[in-house]
This record gives C-alpha cells, structure tokens and sequence, in this order.
C-alpha cells in the first residue's frame, strides 16, 4: 500500500502515526501538517457546522435566509476567538421565484407537465401563462443563424452537458452558455420565452437544475427556465413526433430593488506582517431549491474550520489570515466586487487568496494561478497534503469571488475535490447535507489549513 494513499479517517490513529512517523527535526513543517491533521481528525467541526448552516435553509441573496446565515456566520466567527470579525456592507440584487413554475405541453392529449424551474433573475409570466410553439436548438450559434425564425416562439436549448472526471468539471464551461445568455439571444431574434436542459450530465434527471442568466441592454427580457433532462428529453422526442406542439410557460418569478447584505469577514492575525493578506473563503449564499450544501455551504464552512484548527493549535502564522465568507456569488459575485473595491481604497496587500467553491467532495488538490516560481514552490508542498489526498498541484486556480483580487496582486487558488458528482446536485433540490460526505468534507478543510499556514508563514 502506498503511504500517501492512506484513506482520511475521522479519529484515525493510522493516520497521525503515520504522520508523527514522518516528522522530525529536520522538517517542522511536517510535524504541523501532522498536528493539523490530528486536530482535524479528533476535532472536526465542518460537517457539524455544515449541520447548523443548512438547518437555516435556502440563502438566496436579498432573503431571509441569507440574513440569518450571515448572523450565524458572524457567530461562528466569534465563537472561535478569531482576533477580528466584522460585517462588510454590500449592495446585492433580490429576486424571488414565487409559488408558480410550470410548463406544459398544451397541444398533447392529454396535457403534459414538464419539471421546469425559472432561472435567477428570469422575469415572471403573465397569469395565463406564455403559450407558443417551441423550436429546438443545440446553441446560441444555431437561434444566430435562424433570426427571425424564432420570432413569436420558445426557444429550447437542448445541448447537453458531458461529464468529467476527478477534478474536472467536464463540458460545463462549454455549455452554460445557453443558460447565461440565451434568453438575451433568443429575444433579440423575437422569441417569447426561453426553455433549457438543465445544467447536468445525469441523462434523465428528473431534479431541474437552476442558475444565472444574464440580460442584455436594449433587448426584451423574456421568462426563462430550466428543463430537468428527463423532461427535456421528453420534450425533444414530442417534437419530432408533432413539430407544431405549444408549450405553455407560466412563472411567478419577481425581481426587485437591490437590497443592503454583507460580507462576513474574520481576522487571524499575522504575527510578524499583518498587514499580508492571505484570504480563504467562499460564498455564503445560494440556491432557493434546497440548502446549498454543496453550493457553497461546504466551502463556508471548509473556510472557517481552516482558520479554527490553526487558532486551536496556536500556529500563528506571519501574515495574517482572513477568512471572507463573500454574498451574493451566485448573482454575479456583487460581495465579491464590493470587497476588491473596498481592499483596492484602502491598499491592503493581499498576498493569496484561496476559494473552496466545487463542493464538498474528497481532496483531490489545489489550483494555483501564479508566477512559474509560485507554482512551483506550491507543487513542492505536496507532501505536507498527501495525508489529505489533495497533493496534486496544479497551474491555474481561483474562483469567482476571488478573481478581482488578482488585477490588486494576489496569487489565486482553487481548492479542487473530486468532482465527479458535483454537478449531480448542483444548483438543485437535491443540493443537501446528506448528499454531503463528513469525512470527505474534513480532509479538505485539513488540507486548507494546511496549504493557508504554508503560504502565510512560508510564503510562495
């Protein structure tokens, strides 16, 4: 058996033997991944945490919810004796999906219900509904090239989505398109409504999957929703049979004023350059259809564990730590910006910034964006993150939230779990803590604790 392939076990004493086994004097920086990895492994509180955050429910940006969680976040914080917390006021958007989401084929006899689910911001329909006839398409290149064609009818886009492997997120960045800008292509072309296969490589899902779309300046909004892919599936093959079907769409989807939020931020500060930034975090918000577990509650609370187990064990590291639990990622990362623009007024030097945004899988690595000597110096930790399984490092890294810290010099990195499955709960009702794994979701906050103490005492 490979030593470095051990499996991460709560409690596991094979694993701290094997770790006070390779410690030693010549290497301290082997002993704290040994006493990080034990205090994780005794000591764990993510999945617990993960527990707390999910019983609040959905934290859609603007809700209820994500007031509560940011409440309880600023607790969280608090609780742990961080040396700094603090709310950072943000200006987010607020939209609600209402009690109504259907869609039907009208011109089937009997009619036909399709599992449908607006997309976040999508304007609502009237009550009755829109009604058309549907035309399907696999990409916003094919509704350019049929104009007007598509004028007075729903557009369908079918392309659907492959999978990927450990690590990788297989044909999503190649298809979210359709879901980001389709609305806005369609209705530029005349289109009433716009319907898309959800974003996920189960075949015939019957869960549909929700998410962002963007309108665009000078062009009708027009209502637009998820299909799941056991409904788009139907809907494809009804078409083929009568060309002519009408589908009816109706939506109770409302947007409103944008509404005042925070950021949650916490300090761990650095003992001899604090004012070095080293930033690990994710967003705090998410998805109304279930509880954001994966999305993004388990980077939250991946982010505040790291920093925890390092203020239990006393390992105070030169720069200072900032866990930054971001709003409102998911409708366009408006917390996100508002902390680059406030961090750019002021002139903090933020030396890194880490994201966990890919769900609460088993640690696979990090993903590191950086100078070739950054890169480097970050793939020769590996042997400090191979207890957790997460010693492959990469060259490219980030995330949303922590992308506009790059332009102010911040190395980014992305912690990167298997993502075999993520995009099976993704942005869905099935998005909730049992689909969440304690162990798994443990070893990566291990590994980030890790990987943040290198690089604020070490540096890259």
């Amino acid at each position: 058996m490979n030593p470095k392939r051990l499996p991460v076990v709560v409690g596991s004493g094979i694993l701290v033997a094997l770790l006070a086994a390779r410690a030693g004097a010549s290497d301290p920086l082997m002993d704290v991944s040994r006493k990080i990895a034990e205090e994780s492994a005794k000591n764990g509180k993510a999945y617990a945490n993960l527990g707390e955050l999910t019983t609040i429910g959905p934290r859609l940006s603007g809700s209820e919810g994500a007031a509560k969680a940011i409440d309880w976040a600023k607790r969280k914080l608090e609780s742990y004796g961080l040396d700094r917390v603090v709310l950072q006021p943000a200006t987010v958007p607020h939209w609600t999906r209402g009690d109504l989401e259907r869609a039907t084929v009208t011109s089937a006899s009997p009619p036909i219900d399709l599992k449908v689910t607006a997309l976040g911001p999508s304007v609502g329909t009237p009550k009755e509904g829109v009604e058309a006839g549907v035309v399907e398409v696999q990409g916003l290149d094919e509704v350019e090239k049929l104009g007007k064609a598509v004028a007075g009818k729903i557009v369908f886009y079918n392309r659907p989505m492959t999978a990927g492997g450990r690590g990788s997120y297989g044909s999503y960045g190649r298809t979210v398109d359709q879901r980001y800008r389709g609305a806005a292509v369609a209705a530029k072309y005349g289109a009433v409504a716009a319907l898309v296969r959800s974003m996920t490589s189960l075949p015939d899902d019957d869960h549909p999957h929700t998410g962002m779309l963007r309108y665009e300046k000078d062009v009708p909004m027009i209502p637009s929703a998820a299909l799941s892919t056991h409904a788009a599936n139907e809907l494809s093959a009804r078409l083929k049979a009568d060309p002519k079907l009408t589908v009816n769409l109706k939506l109770s989807a409302a947007q409103h004023p944008d509404i005042a939020s925070f950021n949650v931020i916490g300090e761990f500060t650095g003992r001899d350059l604090p004012h070095e930034y080293v930033v690990v975090g994710g967003h705090l918000d998410s998805w109304d259809l279930a509880t954001g577990a994966h999305d993004d509650g388990t980077g939250v609370v991946q982010s505040i564990e790291a920093v925890r187990i390092l203020k239990a064990l006393g390992l105070r590291p030169r720069r200072t730590v900032r866990v930054v639990l971001f709003m409102a990622e998911e409708f366009g990362g408006m917390g996100a910006k508002e902390y680059a623009a406030q961090a750019k007024a002021k002139g903090e030097k933020h030396y890194a910034a880490m994201e966990s945004d890919s769900g609460g899988f088993a640690p696979v690595g990090f993903g590191v964006s950086g100078t070739e000597k950054q890169v480097a110096t970050a793939k020769s930790w590996a042997p400090y993150l191979a207890p957790f399984h997460a010693d492959s490092i990469r060259n490219r890294g980030g995330g949303t939230d922590i992308e506009p810290l790059r332009p102010l010099g911040a190395v980014t990195i992305g912690y990167i779990p298997d993502a075999s499955h993520y995009f099976d709960f993704h942005h869905s009702s099935r998005d909730r803590i049992d689909a969440v794994n304690a162990e798994e979701v443990q070893a990566g906050a291990g590994a980030m604790a890790t990987l943040t103490y290198l690089i604020a005492e070490k540096g890259l």
